[in-house]
Parts: C-alpha cells; structure tokens; sequence
C-alpha cells in the first residue's frame, strides 16, 4: 500500500493528560488501535462522538 496514505492509528491512553477529555470519548474508550485497509476512509457519528478531534489528532500525528 501507498506509503502516503494513513493505514492506522494506535491509542495510547496512558499518555493522555489526567484531565484530557479525549479520555472521555466512548469511541475510544474500548480500543487502542484503529486500521484502515481502503484507501477511502469515511469517519460517521453523532455531533461531539471525536470524529474532528480524532481527524486533528492524525494531521498532528502525520506532521501534516
């Protein structure tokens, strides 16, 4: 697979912040990895379910 596309992400909840409100978000609360395996990727969920902050926490992580 392409080297540019993002193919997943790994949680690491026990270097979040005491305080982080990431460690609120139900969504990932019950996994420390998520893969991808197309190269479309659709994020859905209800308003306030982390999908921008999860977008924004990529883009950080990818240097973008």
């Amino acid at each position: 697979m392409n080297q540019q596309i993002i193919q997943g992400v790994r949680f690491h909840p026990d270097q979040m912040e005491e305080g982080s409100y990431l460690r609120h978000i139900k969504a990932f609360q019950h996994f420390t990895q998520l893969s991808f395996s197309k190269p479309i990727t659709f994020f859905v969920g209800e308003n306030g379910s982390g999908k921008s902050t999860l977008l924004q926490a990529m883009a950080i992580a990818s240097h973008f």
